[in-house]
């Protein structure tokens, strides 16, 4: 797949008529099966996927760039759907969606054939400190349940945030923040809302940041408690040494939010919305 997710400004387009998105990839399906024996479902390599990615920005003018020839489902009744069609990308722009694009001399071209473009998929709830964790707890539920019964252990507040959360050190943040990263781009999520638990102390916190930036993705960091309780973390006072140090920019591509659960009782949470406010920050709760 690939993915789009960028501001459109000056957008061109001709929509076809309208239809379903279903509709619309069973036809582009059968087409390309029939017309070029294509399976864009299988797993052999597309030229998409074999290094023509989106061009580095190496000079002073952006650079210009058309993917070319895929099913593109805009996933906007203004812009439309079509198969095939074409992207064409300036920069961090989309400037114009639709079939048989020119893009200009000198432009690079992206080969989508047989592949699906659309927008990337936006994660609004995920603990990506946990990402090394996800398989362990197939079978479990939030608190116990105080019923004895099996189904009541082992639960996620118990093992998950008061035993494994609770030893993790900066470097454990920072590899399970950016693996998770990773792993979400390669399945098309390509914004993610982080509601980070992991906040033992400024290190932490650092860590949980630098990997949502090297991940290179669209990220909300959401600044929430340190899980467990762990002594020496800082919140939510840390949020203002947090804001400033790596949030001082309007146009990143990773932005802060500001975490205040009810259940940390009157006193925490008023002080997080107070500090929320006064950095100017959205604020979150679960």
């Amino acid at each position: 797949v690939v993915v789009v997710v960028e501001e459109v400004g000056g957008l061109l387009h001709a929509a076809p008529p309208h239809r379903s998105r279903r509709d619309f990839l069973k036809a582009s399906t059968a087409t390309a099966i029939a017309a070029t024996g294509l399976n864009f479902l299988s797993s052999s390599p597309a030229t998409a996927e074999s290094g023509s990615g989106p061009p580095k920005e190496g000079g002073a003018a952006p650079r210009r760039y058309v993917i070319r020839g895929g099913y593109v489902m805009s996933m906007d009744s203004r812009v439309g759907d079509f198969a095939p069609g074409d992207v064409l990308v300036e920069g961090t722009k989309i400037l114009a969606v639709g079939p048989s694009l020119k893009p200009g001399h000198g432009a690079d071209v992206i080969d989508a054939t047989g592949r699906a473009v659309m927008p990337g998929f936006i994660d609004t709830h995920h603990h990506q400190f946990e990402t090394a964790l996800r398989s362990f707890l197939a079978n479990g539920i939030l608190i116990n349940d105080g019923s004895g019964s099996p189904s009541a252990g082992p639960t996620y507040y118990e093992y998950i945030l008061l035993k494994f959360a609770a030893v993790y050190r900066p470097q454990d943040v920072y590899i399970n923040e950016l693996f998770g990263g990773l792993a979400q781009l390669d399945d098309g999520v390509t914004t993610v809302h982080d509601i980070s638990q992991i906040h033992h102390s400024p290190q932490h916190s650092d860590a949980a940041i630098q990997a949502l930036f090297d991940t290179g993705r669209r990220a909300a960091f959401g600044y929430f408690e340190s899980a467990g309780g762990v002594a020496g973390n800082q919140y939510p006072l840390d949020a203002l040494r947090i804001k400033p140090q790596w949030f001082s920019a309007s146009d990143q591509l990773v932005h802060m939010i500001m975490g205040g659960e009810g259940y940390l009782g009157q006193p925490t949470y008023t002080q997080a919305w107070h500090i929320g406010c006064q950095l100017d920050l959205q604020i979150a709760a679960h």
